[in-house]
């Protein structure tokens, strides 16, 4: 009986280790390992700037920094000028009391899945609500599918990826990953690994600073 005890708390101790440890949910198309994001653009490599970029479907100020830079950072990452990296995270269910955020995070991996994870990115935050926290219901998720572009067999293969969840354990990947690497508000912008100011994200947001400037100082 002792010895059952103590294997049994041995083998709970070692789960609970195993659950703090591990980050191996499986991803969409360009999500990285360990709930790193979805990657798109460029391969990594010195000779681009490498763009790591933190958000929450739900944040007004991403929806802003979204309207101000997203179309250009999508067309450098699709010219390979870049790469790009997006956590979607998902924090701000909990203080809004919802789970829009890990929604629109999960129907954005199954939209990767169909080559639309940028345009799908993008329709999400064209589609935020007035009023924040109101977010969004699940025929509003399908169809910013249909806003980014995909029809036919991608359109379904979207609509049961959505309806499943399929990408949900990911999606706390990505929230769990974020808080290990101190991320604890949105938007946040790092260029080679250099986490952008205040005043640089602010420039950015209101147009005063381009987005070369950031680049420049990042690299």
């Amino acid at each position: 009986m002792v010895l059952l005890v103590v294997a049994l708390v041995g083998g709970l101790v070692l789960w609970a280790v195993s659950r703090e440890a591990g980050l191996g949910s499986p991803g969409s198309a360009n999500a990285l390992p360990e709930g790193g994001g979805i990657q798109v653009g460029a391969a990594p490599s010195e000779d681009v700037p490498q763009v790591q970029l933190y958000e929450d479907f739900q944040c007004p100020f991403c929806g802003v920094l979204e309207e101000a830079v997203g179309a250009e950072l999508a067309q450098r990452a699709e010219a390979e000028e870049i790469t790009l990296t997006v956590t979607t995270m998902s924090f701000l269910d909990g203080n809004l009391g919802n789970d829009s955020s890990s929604r629109a995070a999960n129907a954005a991996l199954c939209a990767d899945d169909q080559g639309a994870f940028l345009p799908y990115h993008s329709a999400v935050f064209a589609g935020q609500p007035a009023q924040e926290g109101a977010g969004w219901t699940d025929e509003q998720l399908l169809g910013f599918g249909e806003t980014a572009g995909l029809t036919g067999e991608a359109m379904t293969a979207f609509t049961s990826c959505v309806q499943d969840g399929t990408y949900d354990d990911y999606v706390a990947d990505m929230q769990e990953r974020a808080n290990r690497d101190d991320i604890t508000g949105t938007p946040r912008v790092l260029v080679d690994g250099e986490q952008l100011e205040d005043t640089q994200m602010q420039g950015l947001m209101d147009g005063s600073t381009s987005l070369d400037q950031v680049l420049g100082s990042g690299s």
